[in-house]
């Protein structure tokens, strides 16, 4: 059972609810669409009201009202509200204090500060630091997201929210494997395939700030990229060599892996273990229309949980399970990893050659 719940009162009366949840942003969303009784009998939602999203008591988004739209015809009368998780502040405001820095910290010791600053928690999850950022001075005017980001690209380390406004880096050895079996022709109504090389370069050079020369730098490349395309960085960290290296084959790895994406729909909220279905889980999938006949482990990287007349549906966005693995020891040329959709590509360009 869905609930909107608001200083401790259900609201109800909801058309349609969707909830998106991502592994790659640190502010979850939601879109209610309330039929209002012409008395007002339930309250109404405004923005800046705090409201929690709740399945079966499980909670999915803790957060802030940002907008409503009121309408009405002559046979129905409703309201459109969207909002975002406590996180919202944290990604649309500045850092008030000017001239703010910090010297030999750590990456999750930065994210805590900031996260403390905006009145939130962070966790580490796990995760060990990988050596101090030897200096770091952020723009006027950044948010707290963009210090977050930029001192966690240098190390190489993605951060996410719960939901609940909790903080934290993704660790991958943390993902679990869902027991569900997403087979083409038995649970999966619907799905669709993504390819996307346009962020993708076959040279990634990152340059070190501390040489204003540029002479210290980090390269690496990647093989499958045949047209020259070079993509250049700089650490603003004040790193290595190595750090820049590591940066590097940080952006090809992780640029590979998003370039591909499979979009599944189902019907319901939840698992075979009457669980919902959220970010983070290793399934299995076979379908043939992309796979033939091999069973790929893909990492479900954000989900979006829908409601309305016609029932309740999850559309699961998938990607290749190395997403968020942490780059090896730098060594100039990075071998992207087998990609679950080769198969499909091999299939098309065989067919486009019998014609």
């Amino acid at each position: 059972m869905i609930k909107v719940i608001k200083d401790g009162v259900e609201v109800k009366g909801w058309k349609s609810v969707s909830v998106r949840l991502s592994l790659s942003t640190v502010c979850d969303g939601f879109n209610l669409s309330q039929f209002v009784a012409d008395d007002f009998s339930s309250p109404v939602l405004f923005p800046g009201d705090a409201v929690r999203i709740e399945v079966d008591d499980e909670l999915l988004v803790d957060g802030y009202v940002d907008s409503m739209q009121s309408s009405f015809s002559s046979s129905d009368h409703s309201i459109d509200v969207s909002g975002r998780e406590k996180t919202c502040d944290l990604v649309d405001c500045a850092i008030e204090e000017f001239g703010k820095s910090w010297k030999n910290k750590t990456v999750s010791q930065i994210v805590g500060e900031v996260c403390q600053d905006f009145g939130l928690v962070f966790t580490a999850n796990g995760l060990p630091d990988n050596g101090q950022i030897a200096k770091f001075v952020p723009d006027p005017g950044c948010t707290g997201f963009d210090v977050i980001q930029d001192v966690c690209h240098q190390k190489c380390v993605v951060c996410t929210s719960d939901g609940d406004g909790t903080v934290r880096f993704i660790n991958e050895s943390k993902f679990e494997y869902a027991e569900d079996f997403l087979r083409q022709g038995v649970n999966v109504v619907s799905a669709s395939v993504s390819y996307d090389n346009s962020e993708r370069f076959s040279d990634c050079i990152v340059l070190c700030s501390s040489d204003p020369k540029t002479k210290r730098k980090g390269k690496s490349s990647d093989g499958e990229i045949k047209r020259k395309r070079c993509l250049v960085l700089v650490d603003e960290g004040y790193g290595t060599v190595e750090t820049a290296g590591k940066r590097a084959s940080f952006e090809v790895l992780s640029r590979s892996a998003k370039s591909t994406t499979l979009s599944v729909t189902l019907n319901g909220w939840k698992r075979n273990n009457g669980k919902l279905w959220r970010p983070g889980l290793l399934v299995d999938c076979l379908i043939p229309a992309f796979f033939g006949d091999f069973v790929e482990t893909l990492l479900l990287n954000s989900v979006e949980l829908s409601y309305d007349s016609s029932g309740s549906v999850a559309v699961l966005e998938l990607v290749r399970k190395d997403y968020y693995t942490q780059p090896p020891e730098h060594k100039g040329k990075v071998k992207s990893k087998a990609n679950p959709w080769d198969g499909i590509e091999a299939k098309t360009k065989a067919s486009g050659a019998k014609k």
